[in-house]
């Protein structure tokens, strides 16, 4: 199933609606579907391409990042679905989202946070 989104397109450009196929969960993994999202500074540096780090030097982001992206990591939402193997997780549940992917093996992983 398709669905819109606001993406980067271009570096140091507006962003444009894309569409993209909505993914099937897999093992542990949950879709969301985003009701809020925050935008904050860090991402208008990814907008630009690169952040300021003083003296005139720049911080190149663009490397590694395929286009279209959207932007944002502050996110709020409600469990659509999930993988078979996500126990703890009820559609229709409303979630916060902490988007950084974790290591699997400091103590913060291993305890599921």
């Amino acid at each position: 199933m398709p669905f819109r989104r606001q993406s980067l397109t271009a570096y140091a450009a507006p962003l444009c609606e894309t569409i993209a196929q909505l993914p099937a969960p897999k093992g542990t993994e949950v879709l969301v579907r985003v009701s809020r999202c925050g935008v904050c500074h860090s991402d208008l540096h990814m907008q630009d391409g690169y952040f300021q780090m003083g003296d005139g030097k720049q911080l190149d982001v663009r490397a590694g990042r395929e286009l279209p992206f959207t932007l944002g990591h502050e996110i709020a939402g409600v469990i659509d679905s999930a993988g078979p193997d996500a126990t703890d997780a009820r559609p229709g549940r409303a979630v916060a989202v902490y988007p950084w992917i974790g290591c699997g093996q400091c103590p913060a992983c291993r305890a599921g946070d």
